[in-house]
């Protein structure tokens, strides 16, 4: 078996993790001071069916994200004033307010599109003394210096700088009029901020070596990968605006911190376009999900939709494209619900259709691909159709589309019950129990769906 994975900062790359079958990912996560928009959903897509993709061919994920708190600035560099203290003046509320209502809803907007959580989430106020105690060993080996205002990274001691964003510094001298406190002490004008001082007014600020501050932008990622992970990793998620911002600095600090590669595969996906044009506030074309629910669309119809795109390639939204998407996964549920009470308790998945949607893992991540054979098993005329619903079951634990929903109508809670029963029983090996509660569950009319890893039941034809 081979993966092969397309790195944005090189060319497409067979993929071997660190350690033998577990693989490192790190996703960048929010900045929480606005609800997050179909755009944003596109790049936690894309980190989701890339680890259930892994995981479908045997690969165990440890995986980490960071939430943004502090040190944002109102762009992408170090201008501007913090996004979420600027976000707490105009909606004039508290801080932590402000925190808490946009992770809240950053959380149940990726649940609801079955985007399965990250399971080592930091705040990035959460990891100070993890960003401080990598800064100070930036500044022990040469690479970060002290300024009147705050320790920066100098980029000239990191030869591979220019390589990266594929410019030279030296056509990089513009520094923006709206610096938070404007430095005239940096030795290079593309060198970027670690930790800020001489910003007394900012709500939250901590102690540190180099005076009473907060974090850059840029260290949270490097210290939250570092305090989860550890110092190398095997692939990093992300929007392709942010790589020459954003993950060129974390290249350099990290790379300057701890040697090594740091990040083995880089995975950007592309941009999302609104009916050819970019998101903007004058434009009035920023959609959330229930933008989108409240024009009676399914919100899993954007999944799909982003799924019928290679995830590295731009993806241009429309209301028309929603529908087209929304269609053909109708199709998909209709199949199902006429079906599914011709599903036999002894169907297993079809080995060659399996071994066709793992070929469509294995090169790049297509998830184009999966779907054309998705539909390739629908449509097989020589297919049995149990063994047709089974196989369809398999392929939606990668492509997470709710099929099993189609099939749990009317059931019970009495028997969700004894099925959640059964399923903890499966988890702590007793066999024996478990095969007596499935024994019941049979008799009262329903039949168990073991997948790989999850079970529901479905009512006797």
């Amino acid at each position: 078996m081979t993966v092969r994975l397309n790195d944005s900062f090189s060319n497409i790359k067979d993929f071997n993790p660190i350690e033998n079958n577990k693989v490192k990912i790190y996703t960048c996560g929010p900045t929480v001071q606005s609800y997050i928009h179909i755009g944003n959903l596109r790049a936690y897509i894309l980190s989701d069916i890339l680890k259930k993709s892994l995981q479908y061919i045997g690969f165990e994920i440890d995986d980490a994200m960071n939430i943004t708190d502090v040190g944002h600035l109102t762009t992408d560099g170090d201008e501007g004033e913090d996004k979420l203290e600027k976000k707490s003046k105009e909606e004039n509320i508290s801080i932590n307010n402000i925190i808490d209502r946009y992770t809240n809803y950053f959380y149940q907007t990726i649940a609801r599109m079955n985007v399965t959580k990250t399971s080592k989430m930091y705040k990035a106020s959460e990891t100070i003394d993890t960003q401080i105690e990598m800064i100070k060993i930036l500044e022990k080996k040469g690479f970060a210096y002290k300024t009147t205002t705050g320790v920066y990274f100098d980029i000239s001691k990191f030869k591979d700088y220019s390589d990266l964003i594929n410019q030279k510094s030296k056509d990089q001298k513009k520094v923006s009029r709206n610096t938070v406190v404007e430095d005239k002490t940096k030795k290079n004008a593309q060198d970027f901020r670690l930790w800020q001082t001489a910003y007394p007014e900012h709500i939250m600020q901590w102690d540190s070596p180099w005076g009473r501050g907060f974090p850059g932008w840029h260290i949270e990622c490097s210290a939250i990968i570092y305090k989860a992970l550890g110092e190398n990793i095997d692939i990093h998620t992300g929007g392709i605006d942010l790589r020459n911002t954003h993950h060129v600095n974390e290249i350099a600090q990290s790379k300057s911190a701890f040697g090594g590669e740091f990040v083995n595969h880089w995975i950007h996906n592309g941009i999302v376009l609104i009916d050819g044009v970019k998101m903007s506030k004058s434009l009035n074309n920023i959609y959330k999900i229930e933008d989108i629910e409240s024009k009676g669309y399914n919100i899993l119809s954007l999944r799909y939709l982003y799924l019928n795109a290679h995830y590295s390639i731009p993806i241009n939204f429309t209301f028309e494209s929603l529908k087209s998407a929304e269609n053909a996964l109708n199709r998909i549920y209709n199949f199902i619900k006429i079906n599914k009470n011709l599903y036999q308790k002894d169907s297993v998945p079809n080995e060659k259709y399996k071994l066709k949607f793992i070929e469509q893992i294995e090169n790049n991540i297509n998830t184009p691909g999966m779907l054309d054979v998705l539909w390739g098993v629908i449509r097989d005329t020589k297919l049995d159709i149990s063994e047709k619903l089974i196989t369809i079951l398999d392929f939606d634990r990668v492509l997470s589309l709710d099929f099993e929903k189609y099939f749990n109508i009317d059931i019970p809670e009495d028997i969700i019950g004894l099925l959640n029963k059964r399923n903890i029983l499966r988890s702590d090996k007793q066999w024996k129990e478990s095969d007596e509660i499935r024994d019941v569950i049979n008799e009262k009319g329903f039949r168990i769906i073991d997948l790989k890893d999850k079970s529901f039941v479905i009512k006797n034809g």
